[in-house]
């Protein structure tokens, strides 16, 4: 016992003045409210402050013996100016009542080998994380100050030939819930930004992304894949007031996430706001449901609002991964977006992945689409598919049913009228011009 204190003491500093802690912000859902309340977070003990020790190569097993130390009630800190870099795999699962206070500066050993054998893996689409939070009433923020940067193993990947080599997710948590995470800035993903995990009651807000480097002589090429958020098999999320430049899906809803709101957005250089995609596997359900998109802004992408479900199979397939999932998406709402330069501006499909719309429509998707809305889209198009702004593409009317479209004020550079292709989907309550 007294060689494990003389090891925490080593490794954090537990004397700090709590008036130079910087006070918790307070984050709060809005204009949009999810349906119930989340759980409220009482205050820390100001006596109970563990600042994290910059005087080892791994600050790995500082961080955690500061989450350790002041756990049930404390607040871990990072002071502003301060350099962290963790060389070993940090599991922070187990965390309740305790604040991160994040203020430096966070980078990840560039020691590709240790990496790939340790870093945690999960099986869905060969996820792996560096680190990851779990627990109950957990708040961690940056205050526009902290960051978390992937510079160091992005930049090593981007030597590598191997494109196999699997590429740790920047930020993420596992069974975390009534959190806040609050503005950091997260830099230079290896792969996406975040993933939410097994989370629930959870508001993350003013966040600042980037995956673009000016720097080509430091950064060889942008980062890949690098979606902002993905959530997965998570329920009430809150995704807000956050900027993001990057290369891939600005938000993903992945499978069996639910009540989730996505507000006050700037999206520069994505894929969009997707969701899936969904029923690539066979055996597996998949379910997206309660989704609201509210005031987003979106600029440089391939799409805007993305739905991509994967077709059915041929009787008899066994193991499928290319589609013949099951499931459901429905009360999907995209409201109010400002389009700028993007190729489309809607994009849903039960086809993903195939160009065979006979093949499509034979083998129908089991991912049922209902009650979607796009709403209130106003914005200037890119050249790219001039005139024709985005597609509806269901595999049959059975499996796709009451998909609005109203209030889709689109220009196209050409000056000429915004179509859009709309194949099985009934255009009872679509207000676009499908050809």
């Amino acid at each position: 016992m007294r060689i494990f204190q003389t090891t925490v003491l080593a490794l954090v500093t537990a004397s700090v003045s709590a008036s130079s802690i910087p006070n918790r912000p307070i984050v709060k859902p809005f204009p949009k409210q999810p349906s119930s309340s989340f759980p409220s977070s009482p205050p820390r003990n100001p006596h109970r402050v563990c600042t994290v020790s910059t005087h080892h190569a791994d600050a790995g097993p500082a961080i955690l013996a500061a989450a350790r130390e002041c756990n049930h009630g404390g607040t871990v800190y990072f002071p502003a100016g301060h350099n962290y870099t963790i060389a070993t795999v940090l599991d922070l699962t187990f965390l309740a009542n305790i604040d991160f206070a994040i203020l430096g500066n966070i980078k990840f050993k560039d020691d590709l080998t240790y990496w790939q054998a340790h870093a945690f893996q999960y099986a869905f689409q060969s996820a792996s994380l560096f680190w990851r939070f779990g627990g109950r009433d957990v708040n961690i923020y940056g205050l526009g100050t902290g960051s978390i940067d992937g510079k160091n193993f992005l930049q090593l990947v981007s030597w590598a030939t191997n494109k196999t080599v699997a590429r740790p997710i920047l930020f993420g948590t596992d069974g975390l819930h009534g959190a806040t995470i609050s503005g950091l800035k997260l830099i230079n993903p290896p792969n996406w930004f975040n993933l939410i995990l097994n989370s629930s009651e959870v508001i993350i807000s003013d966040m600042d992304l980037s995956a673009i480097s000016n720097n080509t002589s430091y950064l060889p090429q942008p980062s890949q894949n690098s979606d902002g958020w993905d959530t997965y098999r998570s329920s009430n999320i809150v995704i807000q007031n956050s900027v993001i430049h990057n290369t891939d899906d600005c938000v993903s809803f992945k499978p069996n996430s639910t009540n989730i709101i996505v507000q006050g957005l700037s999206c520069t250089g994505s894929h969009g706001i997707s969701v899936g995609s969904l029923g690539q596997y066979q055996g597996e359900t998949d379910i997206i449901e309660n989704i609201y998109v509210y005031n987003i802004s979106m600029s440089s992408a391939t799409d805007g609002a993305r739905i991509k479900i994967w077709p059915g199979v041929p009787p008899g397939t066994v193991g499928s991964t290319i589609g013949g999932g099951v499931g459901r998406v429905q009360n999907v709402t995209y409201e109010k977006y400002a389009n700028s330069n993007n190729d489309q501006v809607i994009a849903l499909t039960q086809c993903y992945s195939t160009s065979n719309a006979t093949l499509c429509a034979l083998y129908s998707s089991a991912v049922v689409v209902k009650n979607v809305i796009f709403k209130d889209f106003v914005g200037v198009m890119s050249k790219k598919y001039d005139p024709v702004a985005g597609y509806l593409i269901c595999s049959t009317p059975e499996v796709c049913s009451n998909i609005t479209a109203q209030n889709i004020h689109i220009t196209e550079p050409s000056g000429k009228n915004a179509t859009f292709t709309c194949t099985n989907v009934d255009k009872t309550n679509l207000q676009i011009n499908c050809m």
